[in-house]
């Protein structure tokens, strides 16, 4: 298995929400927010440079890593 696929690390449902936006939608803005009922009432964000430095630099998305994913 290739390292860091990123076509292997998202949730599958999402792939599906841009069906649900009407037509001529050109922005989205999202939030993030802890559930009601959960062991914390707070959110901390942290991270994002991490992030965007392991996943998202260099080659991100190439036929090899399609692939793969497409296997499953």
């Amino acid at each position: 298995m290739i390292k860091n696929n990123i076509c292997l690390l998202t949730d599958s449902y999402k792939l599906t929400h841009h069906y649900f936006y009407p037509k001529g939608t050109e922005k989205i803005y999202s939030y993030l927010e802890s559930r009601v009922g959960g062991e914390f009432n707070k959110t901390i964000f942290y991270g994002l440079q991490y992030i965007l430095k392991k996943y998202l630099n260099g080659n991100v998305v190439s036929e090899e890593k399609v692939l793969e994913a497409e296997k499953l």
